[in-house]
């Protein structure tokens, strides 16, 4: 007889963790703000996330959307430059006229293409390729285990090569309304996992002419100050913080200051790049006009 057995404290873990997944996370989506439908990779950190708080950066997603209407932004076109599975651009496409996006890891870019229909998003467009300072074809490796939508080619290392492309270049000639100011980019979000130099090396010419609001993640000061310098030679001036409540201490801490004093979201103007993980803006000039 074919048989597969568990012993009584492996099946007691087992099924806890599924009843309590299925008791809380339907649940848990009742008291959240409507999202976009998202397929995700369930054991993937960006994937749980989203089961548990309906998308990514959920907060720090709301915070910009005040950005944007404060700017008065939704004439204008977001880049979305390392789209990962769609979060960013499936839940901020109503905030603007389109959104182009880059993602070059091919079975990411796949989930990318199904979130658009699965959410309904017909605003998008996916590019799959990578942006850098040059045209090229460089290896991609995964750079966290547990995190699919971590790969990056920062690193030089990996078992895939996948094409990168110089970003003003090939913006003139895939598109040419961007390229030659029949559309304005209003919003620039890169994530790429320490690749953010290269990136904004290629766009130059684009951040200079369009002036757009950008985000982008620094994960290691050495990075987030290659990348800041290059930024500064398209023209930026201004850097701003994304900070949260408690964001100054350690993870306990942390969740201790929140459950005190509630939670809040802010950009914070800073004069250099911060020694912890932290998620940056670059503006032409103060992010919020003065009052």
């Amino acid at each position: 007889m074919l048989r597969i057995s568990e012993t009584r404290g492996t099946y007691t873990i087992r099924r806890a963790y599924d009843l309590l997944a299925k008791a809380i996370v339907p649940g848990s989506r009742k008291h959240l703000p409507a999202a976009p439908r998202l397929a995700v990779i369930p054991t993937d950190y960006l994937g749980i996330s989203i089961i548990g708080n309906g998308i990514y950066e959920r907060r720090e997603i709301e915070l910009l959307r005040n950005l944007f209407r404060t700017r008065n932004l939704q004439d204008t076109t977001f880049l979305d430059i390392g789209g990962n599975i769609g979060n960013h651009s499936a839940s901020l496409a109503a905030s603007f006229a389109e959104v182009i996006a880059f993602e070059p890891n091919p079975p990411i870019a796949s989930l990318f293409k199904t979130n658009l229909l699965l959410s309904g998003t017909s605003n998008v467009r996916l590019h799959e390729v990578g942006l850098g300072r040059e045209d090229a074809e460089l290896r991609f490796s995964l750079l966290q285990a547990g995190n699919d939508g971590s790969g990056s080619f920062a690193s030089g290392k990996g078992d895939i090569v996948l094409p990168v492309r110089h970003g003003d270049r090939y913006l003139a000639q895939h598109e040419p309304e961007i390229s030659n100011g029949a559309q304005r980019i209003g919003f620039v979000k890169c994530d790429v996992e320490g690749f953010e130099a290269d990136v904004f090396a290629g766009l130059c010419g684009t951040f200079a002419q369009h002036r757009p609001l950008l985000t982008f993640e620094s994960n290691h000061r050495p990075d987030g100050e290659k990348a800041w310098a290059e930024l500064r030679a398209a023209g930026y001036d201004t850097l701003s913080c994304l900070r949260e409540t408690g964001d100054d201490g350690s993870r306990p801490l942390q969740e201790l200051k929140r459950l005190v004093l509630g939670y809040s979201c802010w950009a914070e103007e800073i004069r250099s790049i911060p020694d912890r993980r932290c998620n940056l803006i670059a503006s032409f000039g103060p992010l919020e006009p003065a009052a």
